[in-house]
């Protein structure tokens, strides 16, 4: 059952739009990432579809309800949506159940109901206790909780959380996006998570949708986007990716600095273009007959792997390996390199 549906969607600012003809879909439960550089829309595309923003073509809708075309249809507060902002966004001058409860509406539940809801909630997030705490008094991960516990207390349909872990510290951050992650799976909530963190995109969806400008540059699960990117920029948008320069013969087989096929004839070549690499392909030895001979001039080392900088001695081309530990390997050794991985081959266009 689809559970969002974004059709045709197009927003202006004046005469600068900032979402183009934009058309995605989710199912029920399905938890999708809005991965891209500042600027490209992802914000914008999310206030939109909570009812804070009017698009200028296209429609919006719940499952098989009509929530938004150029003329709201439903107002935010009818839509049924959870939404938590950068940071948090808790209102400073209530307590931690005020927060929670600031969108059960009073003719609907009577005070019991509120009541049992709210601790619900902070069982849920695992803040039990914390019902008359001020938001002064805690830390940034709580906030960020409570910012959830409220989104959900309302039962909502959708939950749209726009970059919610971005001013924590990285272990922390972690941390609190795989609880996040859990609890939104384990309510079977649909939800769509803003970042322009690749990894945090990856790690949390089902689906991701690339965005460039205003428009959609992929759509598809981590895996798709990952494994098969249908251009190189897209490929170093969701990953470490080398871009070498290749060639394609008529024959389909495909020559680039790390090549196995060796060098191929200038007559047979009908394309020119490029290779995508992920480094994780790479392999790298101290004596190899098929690899490329090269110097090591770079590691970074990372505990569980590290990143091997090798200097090709013919071309001179750099290529970045990922290998994992323990490793033999120190900075000026001789070593060769293999692609070991798909060839993902992009013609110049």
């Amino acid at each position: 059952m689809t559970s969002l549906d974004v059709s045709h969607l197009t927003v202006a600012f004046g005469d600068r739009t900032v979402i183009d003809d934009l058309s995605f879909n989710l199912k029920e439960g399905e938890i999708s990432s809005l991965l891209g550089p500042s600027g490209c829309g992802k914000t914008t595309l999310l206030r939109v579809i909570a009812g804070l923003l009017q698009p200028r073509e296209g429609t919006i809708r719940f499952g098989s309800q009509l929530v938004g075309l150029s003329s709201v249809v439903l107002p935010p507060n009818k839509r049924r949506t959870g939404y938590v902002p950068q940071q948090g966004a808790l209102f400073p001058h209530l307590n931690v159940a005020k927060n929670i409860a600031f969108g059960l509406d009073k003719k609907e539940f009577s005070a019991d109901q509120i009541k049992k809801t709210v601790s619900d909630m902070l069982a849920l997030i695992g803040m039990s206790g914390f019902e008359n705490q001020m938001p002064t008094e805690l830390s940034g991960g709580q906030q960020t909780r409570v910012a959830l516990a409220r989104a959900l207390a309302v039962k909502p349909k959708l939950v749209l959380l726009d970059e919610p872990f971005s001013a924590l510290d990285a272990e922390l951050r972690n941390e609190l996006r795989s609880d996040v992650v859990a609890l939104l799976r384990s309510q079977g909530t649909t939800a769509i998570l803003v970042t322009h963190d690749r990894e945090e995109a990856l790690v949390s969806s089902d689906k991701v949708v690339l965005m460039r400008d205003g428009k959609i540059a992929q759509y598809g699960s981590p895996e798709e986007v990952y494994e098969s990117p249908i251009s190189p920029s897209v490929a170093a948008s969701t990953g470490d990716a080398l871009i070498l320069n290749a060639q394609q013969s008529a024959d389909g087989s495909t020559t680039y600095a790390i090549s196995s096929n060796g060098s191929a004839s200038q007559n047979s070549m009908n394309s020119n273009g490029y290779v995508v690499i992920r480094p994780e392909e790479i392999m790298v030895s101290k004596s190899s007959s098929n690899g490329v001979n090269g110097t090591l001039i770079q590691l970074d080392y990372y505990g569980h792997d590290a990143m091997l900088v090798v200097k090709l001695a013919e071309s001179s081309e750099i290529i970045r390996a990922r290998v994992a530990g323990p490793m033999d390997f120190e900075v000026g050794d001789k070593v060769s390199v293999e692609h070991r991985g798909p060839i993902r081959f992009f013609a110049n266009s």
